[in-house]
């Protein structure tokens, strides 16, 4: 889920630099729009994945096996 969102603002930032090369039309807007949304609403969804990729496996590990079954 991490790189997958740094992929995605990538290609969004790519899409906004196209835009802004565009005369002023709508759809140049919609993309500088819409690339507002993703780095303010959800780009920031990756400071959970990544405190979620750093905090290991340990917990995940710790549970006996037998206990799988319950």
């Amino acid at each position: 889920m991490y790189s997958g969102y740094v992929v995605l603002a990538y290609l969004w930032l790519r899409m906004a630099l196209a835009a802004l090369e565009q005369p002023d039309g709508d759809f140049a807007k919609a993309k500088l729009a819409t690339c507002d949304f993703y780095f303010k609403r959800l780009l920031p969804r990756t400071a959970t994945h990544r405190a979620a990729v750093e905090a290991g496996s340990e917990c995940l590990m710790s549970l006996p096996a037998e206990l799988f079954g319950l």
